[in-house]
This record gives C-alpha cells, sequence and structure tokens, in this order.
C-alpha cells in the first residue's frame, strides 16, 4: 500500500465509530483507527505492524482471519471480547490484486452490545408477561369450569370460588394497568405535570388510603419531618403511585404489630424520603435487582402473602422517580427489615 494512499485512508478512518483494521496477507495490521485500539486497549498507532494474535486473545476472532485468509471468503461472526465484555459483530473481507491473489483483509468491529441487550431485554419481558398472564387465567378457567359442571351446591363453597375469580380478575386488571403505565412512562407519552407538591400532605393522603390495612395488621405508622419542610417539585398523581407503592410494600411485608417509619429530610436540594419497614429483609444478592420489572425476592412468599403482586411495582417508582430526575435506593438486612427511597428536586 502506496504511504500517501496509507495516510488518506488513516485520516479517514481515524473518525469512524466502528473499529475498523486493515491486515496484509500474513496477518499483520497495516491500518487501524482509535476505535479499534480501544477494543484491545493498545494505542492505534502501536498496532501496525503487528499479528493479530499477538495483541488479541479472543480465538475466534484469531480463526476468522486465518479462514478469510485460507478461504479468501467473506465472513463474519459476534463474539464477547474482554475485559468489559462488549459484544461485538466482526466482519471480515478480503481484497485481491489483479492476479485474483489475497493481498489484504479489512475487519469491521460494530458494537451491538447494546441491541443485544434490548433484545435480551424484550426476550425475558415478553416471557415474564406471559407467565404473569398465564398464572391467573389457568386458575380463573379451572373454578369457572369447576362451576359450570353444576357439581357446586355448597353456597359458602360457591361464594370462595367466586371470590376467588374476583381475586384473580382484579389481579389482571392490575397487571394490564400497571403494564400500560410502565410503557407510557417509557415511552414518554405520559407526560409529567412538575409543580409546587407538599410531600407531607401527599403521605398522609396515601396513609388515610391504606388506613384500612394498617389497621388489619395493628401496625405502628410513624411519619418523621423536620418544620418548614420545603415543597417538591412534583407531579402530584404521579408521586401519589410511588408513595402508594413503597408504603404498601412496607404494610405487606412488615409482622403483626410491627412497625413502619416514613422520614422526609432535606440535603442539599432534595428531598430525601425514606420508608423502612420491620419485615424479615431483603438478601443482599437481591438488592441490585430489586426495582427490575417482574423481579420478585421470593415468589412463594409474595402469592402467600395473598398481595397478588405483579411484580412492576417497584419498577414503576423507578421509572416516575427518575422521570423526575430523581433517584430510587434501598437498604436491606435479613431479619432487620427494608428502607426504601427516594430523592426528589426541592422548590
Amino acid at each position: 500500500m502506496e504511504l500517501n494512499t496509507k495516510k488518506r485512508l488513516q485520516s479517514i478512518l481515524i473518525n469512524i465509530e466502528e473499529g475498523v483494521m486493515v491486515f496484509d496477507n500474513k496477518g499483520k495490521v497495516l491500518l487501524t483507527n482509535k476505535a479499534a485500539s480501544n477494543i484491545f486497549l493498545i494505542n492505534w498507532d502501536k498496532l501496525v505492524g503487528k499479528n493479530l494474535w499477538e495483541f488479541s486473545t479472543n480465538l475466534p476472532i484469531n480463526n476468522l482471519l486465518n479462514e478469510v485468509l485460507v478461504n479468501g471468503r467473506e465472513s463474519f461472526i459476534e463474539t464477547t471480547i474482554q475485559p468489559d465484555f462488549r459484544v461485538f459483530r466482526v466482519h471480515m473481507t478480503p481484497l485481491r490484486n489483479e492476479l485474483n491473489e489475497i493481498t489484504e483483509v479489512t475487519a469491521i468491529f460494530r458494537d451491538v452490545t447494546s441491541k443485544r441487550k434490548f433484545e435480551q431485554m424484550r426476550s425475558d419481558f415478553v416471557a415474564n408477561v406471559s407467565h404473569e398472564l398465564r398464572t391467573p387465567l389457568t386458575s380463573i378457567k379451572g373454578f369457572v369450569e369447576t362451576l359450570l359442571d353444576g357439581e357446586v351446591q355448597d353456597k359458602v363453597l360457591l361464594r370462595k370460588f367466586l371470590n376467588i375469580i374476583d381475586a384473580e380478575t382484579n389481579r389482571l386488571n392490575r397487571l394490564i394497568d400497571e403494564l400500560l403505565t410502565l410503557s407510557a412512562i417509557e415511552s414518554q407519552q405520559r407526560i409529567v405535570k412538575q409543580m409546587p407538591v407538599c410531600i407531607g400532605r401527599s403521605i398522609r393522603n396515601v396513609l388515610n388510603i391504606l388506613g384500612p390495612q394498617i389497621s388489619e395488621k395493628n401496625l405502628h405508622i410513624e411519619y418523621i419531618y423536620p418544620n418548614n419542610l420545603p415543597l417538591i417539585h412534583a407531579d402530584e398523581d404521579l408521586l401519589g403511585q410511588v408513595l402508594i407503592n413503597l408504603i404498601d410494600n412496607a404494610i405487606k411485608y412488615t409482622y403483626n404489630g410491627g412497625k413502619v417509619i416514613i422520614r422526609s429530610f432535606p440535603k442539599n436540594s432534595r428531598i430525601i424520603t425514606k420508608v423502612t419497614d420491620s419485615g424479615m429483609g431483603i438478601p443482599s444478592e437481591s438488592i441490585p435487582r430489586i426495582f427490575e420489572r417482574f423481579y420478585r425476592v421470593n415468589k412463594a412468599r409474595s402469592r402467600s402473602n395473598g398481595d397478588g403482586g405483579t411484580g412492576l411495582g417497584l419498577a414503576i417508582v423507578k421509572h416516575i422517580v427518575e422521570a423526575h430526575g430523581g433517584e430510587v435506593f434501598v437498604e436491606s438486612e435479613i431479619g432487620k427489615g427494608s428502607t426504601f427511597g427516594f430523592s426528589i428536586v426541592a422548590v
């Protein structure tokens, strides 16, 4: 390759987003760009003249170059490259001279990590939704078939079956409503109408709504906040959803006669709100995943609790808070309860 041609190509390659390398017919680097050097964590000017296997420990990529040099056919693979485990689609094409001899091989490295993660998330989402829909539908279908057979004469048992059908139907409605809420927030179809809001008033409203559950479990609820707590910039309806989800969860997972403490306080330019329960706590390995959609720490416990949870509540909390420019967090220890919290900008 002529020197002037090489310089022109190098100046073109330098700003290309994909990693690009050109090898000679012995596997030595003739040209490369910074994007490619970043993949292999070597300065781009130090790659020129080196054989691929001198700096690459990725066997699929090394084998691909050998295959193209031997077979002379355009080929590609997808492979994970360490140390940051990004996924790349590597496309290699042979270049020939007038005698049809391979003189060079161009290699394009396209980062498809985000695309593959999105595809996996979509696949997991569809699988989870299917499972969550199938469970209540199977229950409803079974009880309806029993009732249609006309074998249930006991009015008490009949009412029990109908109550179960009603509960499962409500659970389906909640799942659909929460899926629509999550979708609207993620796609920004739901406009966040921020205005000055008193978070103390919002919390007291939620406690009034959840009063029957609090009384049923004989819980002690305490709300601690300083005088003159600043207002926050928030959409009051969406803020209500955040608080209902967090306080309702605290109630569900606190033992009868236990305590739930809610705190609001200013920190820098934000208002922090924490909801602390005296329940069984969350295992440390589950904490990083707790705000994932459909993730449950203990599905069996969730079912036995009778909460009919969809596994979307905390995901909705996270998306709403982040739509306000805030952050969510969780602190927990097995046997010592959990604290869920969030921050929102103060007025």
